[in-house]
């Protein structure tokens, strides 16, 4: 197929983008889309220029979708308005909608929580959570891998060092599945209304736990917003309520949403490489790179967004001020002159460290250590008592989120044995 032939936004075209990526990297790796009013960017050394130049090109944008013509919902109502109004307000441009210098500032007070120092710190207490959760349906031979393990693992993780106690993640995960659910995808005016409410209740959560920690701090995420001083041109000041609730809904999907895809995927890919599968059960110090290939092969983050802040020329194309650009790191990943065999899942690949999954640059993701771990710890032990995995021939094939932002699969239906006990030395 020629690119004028693909929708970006078609569902099929969501569910299976790979045709659309090679004609993206054949034709226009800078792609006009007159009808989305944006450029598409699709290719490993463009994207990466755009993501090493935020004065030429802006982060400063919405952190959910941008609004995309083709994609309204209808007319809006009033009480729709209002929420949507409501939303806004209580939003901040931060971390990752942020340029320099205000980017470093706000993502300096999280990288401590998030350090690679202190992650290395957390494999026991990951290895606990993760050993819980099969223990939930180990005894079962079969899963939803993605809502029984996947979704389960790091949003108890995330919500843990956010500061959420473990008495309210029942409550605090109904109300975050619903929020993020308004970023992965389009969604119809009653829905959204459902998903509004339920961001504005997580915020109310959030402002009240804030006001907590400053009365009585603790060692968590929470505690360091809601006690940090920012640095400004005009001297420090305390962070407002809308930036605390802005990082706060970053970090969920970051910390969650993200990694939760990411293993759904790894285990799918595994499924339908068997090969690869046993090269990693003979050698587990494979699992490291097996989670880079994993990344590159199916980017949790699909797609972000940029603005062009002049007029500049990438790629040959030249593009003008405040042009919007949608940067598809999926297919930056899937690019054969970096990627030799790009569709092959390969364990062993020698630069899949070399994956753009977690961007680069000023915005290279916040939480990659800690999603790297939360990877290898969940699969070194999902491998040590599961094995023979495939597909549930009870439910249908499975299939990804509509999202133009994130990837990630509705449900993964797996059948598993347990695996044999290890005889004792």
């Amino acid at each position: 197929m020629a690119l004028a032939d693909f929708n970006p936004l078609d569902p099929e075209t969501l569910e299976c983008p790979y045709p659309f990526y090679e004609a993206l990297h054949a034709e226009a790796p800078v792609h006009m889309v007159p009808q989305l009013g944006m450029a598409v960017v699709s290719t490993y050394d463009l994207i990466r220029e755009v993501v090493h130049d935020p004065a030429t090109y802006s982060s400063a944008m919405p952190t959910g979708p941008v609004d995309l013509p083709g994609m309204e919902t209808g007319p809006e109502d009033a009480e729709l308005a209002e929420l949507r109004a409501q939303t806004a307000r209580s939003s901040a441009p931060t971390l990752l909608a942020a340029d320099p210098p205000w980017h470093a500032r706000y993502r300096s007070l999280v990288n401590k929580a998030l350090s690679a120092r202190r992650v290395a710190g957390m494999e026991g207490y990951v290895r606990e959570i993760v050993t819980e959760l099969i223990d939930g349906f180990i005894d079962d031979g079969k899963a939803d891998f993605t809502s029984q393990f996947a979704d389960e693992l790091p949003m108890a993780v995330i919500a843990d060092q956010i500061g959420v106690p473990r008495s309210d993640l029942r409550d605090f995960k109904k109300r975050a599945d619903l929020a993020i659910g308004g970023i992965e995808r389009t969604i119809p005016p009653e829905e959204e209304r459902e998903v509004l409410r339920a961001g504005l209740e997580m915020q109310e959560y959030f402002l009240m736990r804030a006001e907590e920690r400053r009365r009585d701090p603790k060692d968590d995420i929470l505690t360091t917003l809601a006690t940090a001083e920012l640095e400004t041109d005009e001297g420090r000041r305390p962070l407002n309520d809308a930036e605390i609730l802005s990082i706060l809904q970053q970090l969920q999907v970051a910390g969650k949403e993200t990694t939760a895809h990411i293993i759904g995927s790894a285990m799918l890919l595994f499924i339908e490489n068997p090969e690869q599968l046993a090269k990693v059960r003979a050698n587990p110090e494979l699992i490291g790179n097996m989670t880079e290939e994993a990344l590159r092969m199916e980017s949790p983050v699909r797609a972000l967004f940029r603005t062009t802040t002049r007029e500049t020329t990438l790629g040959g194309v030249t593009l003008p001020a405040k042009t919007t650009l949608m940067l598809i790191y999926h297919a930056a990943n899937r690019d054969e002159r970096e990627f030799a065999e790009a569709a092959r899942f390969d364990v062993e690949r020698e630069n899949a460290r070399n994956q753009l999954a977690f961007s680069a640059g000023p915005h290279y993701c916040i939480g990659a250590a800690l999603a790297r771990l939360e990877i290898r710890v969940a699969f070194e032990e999902v491998l040590r008592r599961m094995t023979n995995f495939r597909l549930d021939p009870d439910h249908p094939a499975p299939r990804h989120e509509p999202s133009y932002i994130l990837r990630g699969l509705e449900e993964l239906r797996i059948l598993f044995d347990k695996a044999p006990a290890p005889v004792p030395a």
